[in-house]
């Protein structure tokens, strides 16, 4: 089976807090703002420093994937004012062998509210429920708890170490294994 187009609702997906909706041209400035952040640059993949071009490289990349039915990209907003709070998306979906990786950060004004925990939460919703992904998979650093928290909050469960996994600013970086499956969503 190809990849099809992911159809994600124009609305976003809400919880009635947050809401994680498509990037618009609007948030490119919030996005490079928040992208500087040291500890977003410290446990995610994104270049630094971060410039204002980055932002509109990966809002392309997003369209472009979810166009090819291979990935989200989105960002996790107030529901009330739209201000950005992060991001959450999923990347490499297989259709073929219903898996996907997920990932998120959380700009930094805005950590300790369950902005990464509602905005998982709903992703991974979505895609078991509307793309028919099978198991959803994570890559944490051992030593970044808040975001294994994260993980279990949702219902990740912890599958072991993988040692020298993904390289990070230039640095090869253990990783913990993390898998969702359908039933496990808390």
């Amino acid at each position: 089976m190809s990849p099809r187009p992911i159809e994600f609702p124009v609305e976003g997906l809400s919880d009635g807090t947050v809401r994680v909706r498509l990037i618009a041209d609007a948030d490119l400035p919030a996005i490079a703002a928040a992208c500087r952040d040291p500890e977003i640059v410290r446990y995610t993949t994104i270049p630094a420093p971060y410039e204002p071009r980055h932002a509109r490289e990966w809002q392309l990349r997003a369209e472009a994937g979810q166009a090819a039915g291979t990935d989200i990209g989105a960002l996790v907003v107030d529901r009330g004012s739209d201000e950005l709070l992060g991001s959450v998306g999923m990347h490499g979906l297989d259709p073929a062998n219903g898996r996907a990786s997920a990932g998120y950060w959380v700009a930094a004004e805005a950590r300790g509210r369950g902005v990464a925990t509602r905005g998982l939460w709903l992703l991974c919703r979505f895609a078991f429920d509307e793309i028919g992904v099978e198991r959803i998979e994570l890559w944490i650093e051992p030593e970044n708890e808040p975001s294994r928290r994260v993980a279990q909050r949702v219902g990740f469960r912890s599958e072991g170490l993988l040692r020298s996994f993904m390289p990070i600013q230039g640095v090869r970086r253990d990783m913990l294994m993390y898998s969702l499956l359908p039933g496990e969503l808390r």
